[in-house]
C-alpha cells in the first residue's frame, strides 16, 4: 500500500530535479554567453530557491563569507545550491508520500469499519 505512493513521489521529485538542474544550465549559460538583464534575473529566481533553504538551516552565511573572502570558487557554489535544490525537493516528496500514505491509511480504516458495521 505504501510503496506506490512513495515510488510515485520519488518519480515526480526526480523529474522535478531533473528539470529544475536542466533550466538552471540553461540559464546560467545564456546569463554567461548573452548578459541580458533577463538572463540576470532569471538566474536570480532559480538560486532563491537553494539559498532561502541553506539560509533556513544556517549555512548561507558562512557560503557567502567563503565566497566573498575567494576561499570558494563560484562553480562549488553552484554544485551546492544545486545538491541542496535536489535534496530539498526529494525531502518535500517524501513529505508529501508520508501524508499521502497517511491519508491512504485513514481512509482505508474508515472504509473498512464501515464495511463491518
Amino acid at each position: 500500500m505504501a510503496i506506490p505512493i512513495f515510488r510515485i513521489s520519488m518519480s515526480n521529485a526526480t523529474v522535478l530535479s531533473v528539470a529544475y538542474l536542466m533550466m538552471a544550465m540553461l540559464i546560467e549559460v545564456s546569463r554567461r554567453w548573452f548578459p541580458f538583464r533577463w538572463t540576470d534575473r532569471a538566474s536570480l529566481t532559480v538560486e532563491w530557491i537553494p539559498a532561502r533553504t541553506l539560509d533556513w538551516v544556517g549555512l548561507y552565511d558562512p557560503i557567502r563569507a567563503a565566497v566573498i573572502d575567494d576561499v570558494l570558487p563560484v562553480f562549488w557554489v553552484r554544485v551546492i545550491f544545486g545538491a541542496t535544490s535536489v535534496a530539498a525537493i526529494f525531502i518535500i516528496a517524501t513529505a508529501v508520500g508520508a501524508l499521502m500514505w497517511g491519508g491512504r491509511w485513514v481512509v482505508m480504516r474508515a472504509e473498512a469499519k464501515g464495511r463491518k458495521a
